[in-house]
């Protein structure tokens, strides 16, 4: 059973668009389409059949990288035409670049030296209109947890909004700096055998997490009284029939302040224990959550549990 929603940082339109980018796709679903978003930039190469980078690709390239990185990460695709068309950005045509190989080699060896700090995870992938060696070079760029970087090409710093890049103003810097020292915590709900649901907290971040907050919303199948596994095994948790407007039977958890998540660990919370009801489709099982930390942006969201591997 896989985990439906995530309540971490990235399930990203970014990812979702890259993960379905080919041929077929390009021509079928973006050509003679707007495309003016916060997660897709498209762009043509200036001299098409040249496999090196002009000094206008290397301008966009750091752009983008500094742009997409900084907020929640995007597709920057080379070899479409963007135009304009009735005031609305459209991509108008492919117009493949020549020596795609060498022009996608030339973009990986700039990366390095396109943006202030690396950005982890960037990945290339080439699209073949022909036979030849000629094509579309697509590129997601993910979020960064090593914000804020900047462009050494004109030494600005770029945010995407509104479909365009920005230069960002001191106060958003100071934001994204800021977003750097907090903590991230997320969950996970693995089944331990067909009656037991183990819930894990983790810290995937880079700071100590401390105060955390947790509600776990109950399904019908699910008993109200979990065997818990950390804090006092009368008082740890606590069931109401409301949280945040929303009725139903919610597990709040009470001793936050005896908590620190130090980064890049996890404790095990609690085994939920499923009721022992014929006919139930464990398949359907979920858990809406809601956490948050001392200087943590709230998460929520719906997961089903998952088999663990060890």
């Amino acid at each position: 059973m896989e985990q439906r929603a995530s309540i971490s940082a990235e399930p990203s339109n970014a990812r979702f668009l890259y993960e379905k980018l080919d041929l077929a796709y390009i021509r079928d679903e973006m050509v003679g389409q707007e495309f003016e978003n916060n997660w897709l930039e498209c762009k043509e190469k200036s001299r098409a059949n040249h496999g090196g980078l002009d000094e206008a690709e290397q301008v966009y390239f750091a752009k983008a990288l500094s742009g997409f990185s900084n907020t929640s990460g995007g597709v920057l695709i080379f070899g479409l035409e963007a135009r304009k068309k009735d005031g609305i950005d459209q991509i108008q045509s492919i117009k493949p670049i020549q020596q795609l190989k060498r022009f996608e080699s030339a973009l990986r060896e700039y990366e390095s030296r396109a943006v202030e700090r690396p950005v982890p995870g960037v990945e290339y992938r080439a699209i073949k209109t022909g036979e030849s060696d000629e094509g579309i070079l697509a590129i997601f760029i993910p979020q960064s947890p090593h914000v804020p970087h900047r462009s050494l090409k004109d030494k600005d710093f770029y945010l995407r909004a509104g479909g365009a890049f920005s230069s960002l103003p001191l106060t958003l810097i100071e934001d994204l700096l800021f977003r750097r020292v907090r903590p991230q915590l997320s969950i996970g709900f693995y089944w331990q055998d067909m009656n037991d649901i183990l819930v894990v907290l983790k810290n995937p971040g880079r700071t100590t997490a401390k105060w955390p907050h947790i509600v776990i919303r109950l399904p019908a199948e699910i008993d109200h009284k979990p065997q818990v596994l950390y804090g006092d095994k009368k008082s740890a948790w606590a069931l109401a029939p409301e949280h945040r407007g929303q009725t139903g039977q919610f597990l709040f958890f009470t001793q936050s302040a005896h908590l620190i998540l130090h980064p890049d660990s996890e404790i095990p919370l609690v085994i939920l224990q499923v009721r022992p009801i014929m006919g139930i489709d464990y398949r359907r099982i979920s858990f809406d959550v809601y956490v948050t930390a001392e200087n943590m942006v709230p998460i929520e969201g719906t997961i089903e549990p998952a088999i663990r591997n060890y």
